[in-house]
């Protein structure tokens, strides 16, 4: 990957192939104690069109919904 080039895990799309006014959500994080991947390096960016199917499918799985609806 080129340096600076930001490409969706999910679908490869890079940013400049990304619909005008969509966001990428991005999470760069080391993973933290009590995790089989301990120490792990989390760089993960999703395209808008990926997150909506991730977190559609990720919700209902969840106790509580980690969705706050702003309309």
């Amino acid at each position: 990957m080129a340096k600076g080039l930001t490409r969706c895990n999910v679908c490869g799309k890079t940013v400049e192939q990304v619909f005008e006014g969509q966001m990428v959500i991005s999470i760069h994080d080391r993973v933290g104690y009590g995790s089989k991947h301990d120490g792990s390096m989390l760089d993960l960016d999703i395209c808008s069109d990926c997150f909506d199917k991730l977190i559609d499918s990720f919700t209902e799985k969840c106790a509580i919904n980690p969705m706050k609806e702003n309309f």
